[in-house]
């Protein structure tokens, strides 16, 4: 039972999130959506910033997998250097409601800077870890040239982060720029650059 009120206030709060913001909404008003006392709230969690923590670790994890279903998936690493992309657009259309919980993050729920301290930019960091680690791969293999792992994984995550927001945005639609498009320009724009000799 106390399971199912925990999977309740994560459901409220994610519903509540999307409609109003992480500012626009109470503990309280998560505690009457979900149907339960504030009570049965603070025996799940601390306050509201748990609550939005825990629903940014779940989309983390889900973004996770999607990232390891794809890397295994490519059989030559850059196709699965580019399957990250794939990760990226597939978590957009198939997880909609956690890549916008998940975006509001910084601008909403961090604005005292204690991203260091919540475990949330520690677990994104798993991402551009499988990036990393393919890129090193391609390195072995002399098929990518020697670059700084950290900051060239950093680097593929903005441009699929900023992409995603464009499109949030409608500028892909109004350009008339398709996933598919984007992806080969970003595979062929990125695949020369780090390309060795």
């Amino acid at each position: 039972m106390r399971k199912n009120n925990k999977d309740k206030i994560l459901s409220a709060a994610r519903r509540l999130f999307l409609k109003y913001g992480y500012n626009g909404i109470s503990l309280r008003a998560i505690a009457r959506e979900a149907k339960l006392t504030t009570g049965a709230v603070y025996f799940h969690f601390k306050n509201k910033m748990d609550i939005y923590r825990t629903i940014c670790h779940e989309a983390i994890d889900i973004l996770v997998k999607e990232f390891t279903t794809g890397l295994n998936r490519g059989e030559r690493i850059n196709q699965k250097l580019i399957s990250t992309f794939d990760s990226y657009i597939r978590f957009f259309y198939e997880h909609s409601d956690y890549y916008n919980i998940l975006m509001e993050y910084k601008a909403s729920y961090d604005q005292e800077g204690n991203s260091k301290n919540n475990g949330i930019a520690e677990r994104m960091s798993r991402l551009t870890t499988f990036a990393q680690n393919t890129i090193e791969e391609g390195i072995k293999a002399g098929e990518f040239r020697t670059l700084d792992t950290s900051m060239l994984s950093l680097f593929l995550a903005s441009i699929a982060e900023g992409m995603l927001q464009y499109k949030n945005m409608g500028l892909f639609d109004f350009y008339g720029v398709s996933d598919r498009d984007f992806r080969k320009f970003m595979a062929d724009v990125i695949g020369r650059g780090i390309q060795s000799g």
